[in-house]
């Protein structure tokens, strides 16, 4: 089968490799659109970042939509012919952290993509507590749109963001957009984006953002309250991972507030403390996702959520590192998410 394999920095790979088998509580699933991940991007354009290189040459992805091809050995509740999408971790079960029920959080964690085969392939194996099947009134490409949409969901649940919140989201990738999204279903009041592309904040607009404010603009924090009337946001969500970005984010809260640190960082940067402790302001971490891959699921089935409008295209599994993985990185007026469509 064809996959599009990581080989190191800038070097991807589309390779004929075996097709797999589902072992005991796997899936095997059809691919029928895989997404480009902003984690995939940094990957390909600076990894090794959390790519286990040792494992290389390795399957990129874990956003997909596709269908059951066949199951493992004890997996019940899917069948082949099953429409389904998922989340890309991999957990033990057998942890501290897994006995809590916090399997973002396993110490024996793997992740699709990363430390095993992902899903940029024409089958990919993933466990079924990993899948979700797709109701018919999720199509393929809101299905492939799951996982990122967990990681904001959960982003949002670390920021506690309830009804009548304001919340600023900082960053206008994918991340970011769903981020608004999932904060508008928590009952936010105002949801504002800082972002730095005029066209992705334009789209944020279109997608029930109270405003944007564009980091040439001046001061973010400024401009907020300006916008708001207010002291500042309720919970800040930081989606980018550059090392400036965390102190921005907490500079557009209210004194009390939370700031939420969803990105993935390349580079550690610095922090100037005397910014939360004067304010009583909570950083918290969001590592991926628990069981929001479901509740995704859920509110796009019901309408409460439609997080396609971040797709801006789909390539071929041959064209990804030109029209997909270069495109995304070389103009990002244009391109938010591009999903590859497999045979």
């Amino acid at each position: 089968m064809k996959a599009l394999r990581w080989h190191g920095r800038e070097d991807l790979r589309l390779e004929d490799i075996p097709e797999p088998s589902p072992g005991p509580g796997l899936l095997k699933v059809k691919v029928g659109l895989a997404g480009i991940c902003g984690t995939d991007l940094k990957e390909y354009a600076a990894g090794p970042c959390l790519v286990n290189p040792e494992k290389a040459p390795l399957t990129m992805g874990h956003e997909f939509a596709g269908t059951v091809a066949a199951v493992g050995e004890g997996v019940t509740g899917f069948a082949a012919g099953d429409r389904v999408s998922g989340v890309g971790y991999w957990y033990c079960g057998d942890c501290y952290y897994c006995k809590k029920g916090n399997y973002n959080l396993c110490v024996n964690s793997n992740f699709s993509g990363l430390d095993i085969d992902g899903c940029m392939a024409e089958y990919y194996v993933t466990p079924a507590y990993a899948c979700y099947r797709l109701p018919d009134s999720v199509s393929d490409e809101a299905g492939a749109l799951v996982e990122p949409l967990a990681v904001a969901l959960h982003a949002v649940s670390q920021g506690k963001v309830k009804p009548g919140d304001t919340v600023a989201v900082v960053g206008d990738g994918a991340i970011g957009l769903c981020s608004l999204l999932a904060a508008r279903a928590a009952g936010a009041a105002g949801v504002y984006l800082v972002a730095k592309h005029r066209g992705r904040g334009e789209l944020a607009v279109q997608m029930g953002a109270d405003g944007v404010i564009y980091l040439d603009d001046g001061s973010p924090a400024e401009r907020l309250k300006e916008l708001t009337g207010g002291p500042g946001a309720d919970a800040a969500i930081e989606c980018v991972g550059k090392p400036d970005t965390p102190l921005l984010a907490a500079g557009l809260l209210r004194r009390g507030g939370a700031a939420v640190i969803a990105g993935v960082f390349e580079q550690p940067g610095t922090f100037d403390f005397s910014a939360i402790t004067f304010t009583e302001v909570t950083m918290v971490g969001s590592s991926i996702y628990v069981d929001e891959g479901r509740t995704a699921v859920e509110l796009i089935a019901n309408g409460s959520i439609d997080p396609t409008p971040v797709i801006t295209s789909r390539v071929t599994l041959e064209n990804a590192v030109e029209k997909g993985f270069r495109a995304l990185l070389h103009d990002k007026e244009a391109h938010i998410k591009v999903l590859l469509q497999l045979p």
